[in-house]
Order: C-alpha cells, then structure tokens, then sequence
C-alpha cells in the first residue's frame, strides 16, 4: 500500500492534472456505483451506465481541470498570519466556489441529458432545478467540505489538495448521483416528448 501510494503522490507531482483528473473520474464512478448498488439497491445487471458516464465525465474532464487552477489561485491568497489565510481561503471557497461548483454540476448534468433551460409541462428545466437545489446542496456541500478544507488548505500542497478532497468527494458524488436521479431524463424521453409536441401542433 505504501508504494502505491508514493506512485501515487509521484503521478501527482510529474503529472498533476492528468492525475487529478483520472482520480475525479474513478471516484465519481465510484460514486454512481455506491448510489446505484448500495443505496437504490439496484442489482448489478441492471447498472444504468449512462448515469456512470455521464458522472465520470463531469467529474473527469469538468470539474477536474477547473478544480485545478481554483485551488491554485487560492493558494496566491497570503495575507498576515497562518489562520488568518486559511480562515480567508476557505470562506472564499465556500463563498464563490461552492455555489459555483454546484451550478455548474446540475447545468452540465442537465445538458447531457438534453434538459431544457426553461421548463416546459413535461420535463423540469435547468433553470427550476437550479432553483429548487442550489441552496439545500451548497448548505450540505459547507458541511461536508468546510472542515475537509481547513486541512487541506492549511497543511496540504496545492497538487494533492484535489485528490484529498477526493477522499471527502466520494461521499459527495454519492450523493450528487442520487440527488441527480430526482426527476432524472431517461435516454429517449427528450425525443418523445419533442415527438408528441410535434404530433400535438399538427
């Protein structure tokens, strides 16, 4: 375990984006896996891997990258006194980020399954989702990382503060899974509700 993880910590100094980016696609897999399996209680044959991509590809390509250089900036934040900046740093994260994060989860998410921004009477839009989840999810998003931020804000370098929090994250994208489920499009339903609104206005 201990050469694992210094390969580990290794990839993440050579390679860091890379590495942070393969870790918040395996966990936000992961996550998918616990929220399908353990939670909803499906059984494995009836893994829905749609939800899975589309999770891993949110927290991979997405959020990975743009996690990256947040954290880099917050690390410019230097002010006089160790507690005073981290103290800085995480009301900063939790005040811009953390609402920021959470938006762009549930647009992404609702344009892969081809949601529309506004909502219509079949189908609930970006936007009203918006509505409905921002605050409960960022509420529940500065309890879970407020403390997890403090640590890795105040010991951590900046390139293992991404997959630290990925330890925190896996909780999180389990979460962020089932949550996502709620009122969730099904592959197809788009199509058939543009058919039937088409079939309707002729």
């Amino acid at each position: 375990m201990a050469f694992i993880f210094r390969g580990y910590v290794n990839l993440l100094q050579r390679h860091t984006l890379l590495t942070q980016m393969a870790t918040g696609g395996v966990m936000s897999g992961l996550g998918s896996a616990i929220a399908q399996h353990a939670i909803e209680g499906k059984e494995w044959k009836d893994h829905e891997a749609y939800r899975t991509r589309r999770l891993m590809l949110y927290g991979g390509i997405i959020f990975a990258p743009i996690a990256n250089r947040w954290h880099a900036a917050l690390n410019l934040i230097k002010l006089r006194g160790r507690w005073t900046t981290v103290t800085t740093r995480v009301l900063t994260d939790a005040i811009f980020f953390s609402p920021f994060a959470t938006c762009l989860f549930y647009a992404s998410q609702g344009t892969m399954e081809g949601r529309p921004w506004k909502s219509t009477p079949q189908i609930q839009g970006i936007q009203e989702r918006l509505s409905d989840r921002l605050w409960p999810t960022v509420l529940k998003q500065w309890a879970l990382f407020g403390p997890a931020n403090f640590i890795s804000l105040s010991v951590l370098p900046v390139y293992a503060r991404p997959p630290f929090l990925n330890i925190f994250a896996l909780a999180w994208q389990t979460y962020l899974a089932k949550a996502q489920n709620v009122g969730a499009i099904l592959p197809g339903e788009t199509e058939s509700v543009a058919v039937m609104a088409v079939e309707v206005m002729e």
